[in-house]
C-alpha cells in the first residue's frame, strides 16, 4: 500500500472518530472546562478569588462559581465577615437583638416541650470553616462531579464558542447561571453562607446533655419530620415572632432559620418566667 493510501486511510479514521464524537469538520474539538474556569476568573472580587485558590478540586470550583456568578450583584452583603467585623458584633446591638430573639424562641419551645431546650452555636461560621465543609462534605462532591461532567460535555461540543472568546465566555457564564446542580448543594458557597455574618441559626433538640435533633441531612424525615419536632420548632418560632424565618426549603433543613429583624427595632427579653439563655 502506498503512503498516499496510508495517509488517506489514516484522515479517513480521524474524521470518522470526530464525527461520532460530535466534532464537525474544521471545529475545535473543545477546550477544557478548566479553561474556561481560569477565563472567567480575570477581572473577579478578590475576595471570590482567593477563596477558589482554597477549593479542592475543579467540580467544587466549578459549583462554588455557579453561586458566585450567581449571586455578583448581592456579593458585599452576603460576604462573610473578616476578624474585625467579627470582634465588632461581638459588642453591638445586633447580637444583643440576635441573644434576645434566640431567648425568646427558646422559652416557648421549653414551655410546650417539658425536659427539652434548644441549642443554638451562636459562633460566627468563619470562611475558613466554610472552606473546610465545601472541601470534605460528600453531598457537595455529589453534585460537583454530576456538574463537572455535564459541563465538560456541554464545552467540548463543536458549537460551544472557544474559552478565550467573548462568545465563549458569555456562553460559560449563562450555563453556569442557568445550571441545576444535582442533588442540590446542602452548603451555601463558602463566603455566602448566612452564617458568616450571623443572620442564620442552627436550632438543635437537647434533652439534658443528649441530643435529641441535630443538623445531620440523614436525621431529617426521622428525626426531624416524624418525631415532630420541626413542628414543634416552627410553632415556637411562630409564637416568638422575633424576625426568624424558615425554616430553609432546599436543600431541607428543619433546624435552619434566617434572622431577619425589623430595621432599627430593639432586642426584647424573654417573657420573665424563663431562664437565661443556655447556650
Amino acid at each position: 500500500m502506498s503512503l498516499r493510501l496510508k495517509s488517506f486511510g489514516y484522515r479517513r479514521s480521524m474524521a470518522f472518530i470526530a464525527f461520532a464524537l460530535g466534532f464537525a469538520p474544521g471545529s475545535h474539538a473543545g477546550d477544557s472546562v478548566e479553561q474556561y474556569l481560569r477565563a472567567m476568573r480575570l477581572g473577579l472580587d478578590t475576595r471570590v478569588s482567593e477563596t477558589l485558590d482554597a477549593i479542592n478540586g475543579t467540580g467544587r470550583q466549578l459549583l462554588a462559581m455557579r453561586a458566585y456568578v450567581r449571586n455578583e450583584a448581592i456579593l458585599d452583603e452576603r460576604w462573610s465577615w473578616n476578624e474585625v467585623q467579627i470582634a465588632a458584633y461581638a459588642e453591638s446591638p445586633e447580637k444583643l437583638r440576635l441573644d434576645a430573639a434566640i431567648a425568646r424562641v427558646r422559652c416557648h419551645f421549653e414551655s410546650a416541650n417539658p425536659a427539652h431546650t434548644l441549642y443554638v452555636n451562636e459562633n460566627i461560621r468563619s470562611l475558613d470553616e466554610q472552606i473546610k465543609k465545601w472541601n470534605r462534605s460528600e453531598t457537595i462532591k455529589k453534585s460537583a462531579d454530576y456538574m463537572l461532567e455535564t459541563f465538560r460535555a456541554e464545552v467540548a461540543a463543536a458549537k460551544f464558542p472557544k474559552a478565550g472568546s467573548t462568545e465563549g465566555m458569555t456562553a460559560f457564564r449563562n450555563l453556569l447561571v442557568s445550571f441545576k446542580p444535582i442533588p442540590t448543594p446542602s452548603l451555601a458557597a463558602p463566603g455566602l453562607s448566612l452564617h458568616g455574618r450571623m443572620r442564620a441559626v442552627d436550632f438543635q433538640v437537647m434533652a439534658g446533655d443528649r441530643l435529641v435533633a441535630g443538623t445531620e441531612i440523614s436525621s431529617v424525615v426521622e428525626t426531624w419530620e416524624t418525631s415532630g419536632w420541626k413542628a414543634q420548632l416552627q410553632a415556637a418560632v411562630n409564637e416568638a415572632d422575633v424576625g426568624f424565618a424558615g425554616p430553609l426549603k432546599n436543600p431541607n433543613e428543619p433546624w435552619h432559620y434566617d434572622f431577619r429583624p425589623v430595621a432599627g427595632g430593639h432586642p426584647e427579653p424573654p417573657p420573665s418566667h424563663c431562664a437565661s439563655p443556655a447556650n
